[in-house]
């Protein structure tokens, strides 16, 4: 739709990344890179994405699903401090992550099994905590609040709003 678009995608998963390599392509009129990097890095994303994206042009921040993976709260507000700080004003972050709010008991015993799997574990947060990521942005409506209520189509035809879940997000403006 936007052929003109600059694109970086960051992840850290070879799998992820092999696919990145075999579907993320760049058009004459725009660019695609992917970076195999960690979000615990954000001066080394920073300067790889400096490659292709112009720091001086408004851009979109999207952490979507990922700073759960930062167990430290404090330190998962840095990094997107660090991140926004390097964007000019006028630009945008759409961030959601995980809580347990809705299926409050469900999603917990879930997590506790995840987090024993071995896998990266992931640190659910309260829609408060989601919120203080936006600090200093221009909020958009309807602010941060379950992800089926942002921009919400008709599940079905009842006409009736999807179901709330357990992930939260916003998207604010860089003044």
């Amino acid at each position: 739709m936007a052929p003109e678009s600059r694109i970086v995608y960051v992840d850290n998963d070879s799998i992820v990344l092999a696919h990145a390599r075999a579907l993320l392509t760049s058009t004459p009129q725009g660019a695609t890179a992917y970076l195999d990097a960690d979000l615990h890095e954000p001066d080394k994303i920073l300067q790889a994405a400096g490659q292709t994206l112009d720091f001086n042009k408004p851009a979109a921040l999207m952490l979507l699903g990922i700073l759960g993976h930062v167990g430290d709260y404090d330190e998962a507000r840095s990094i997107v401090k660090q991140l926004l700080d390097a964007l000019p004003s006028g630009s945008y972050l759409a961030l959601n992550d995980g809580t347990a709010i809705v299926n409050k008991e469900r999603v917990e015993e879930a997590q506790r099994l995840y987090n024993q799997s071995g896998a990266v574990p992931y640190h659910p947060r309260s829609p408060q905590q989601i919120a203080g990521f936006f600090e200093g942005l221009e909020l958009l409506e309807p602010g941060v609040v379950s992800c089926s209520r942002w921009r919400p189509e008709p599940a079905g035809p009842d006409g009736g709003l999807p179901a709330e879940v357990d992930m939260f997000g916003g998207v604010g403006r860089k003044p």
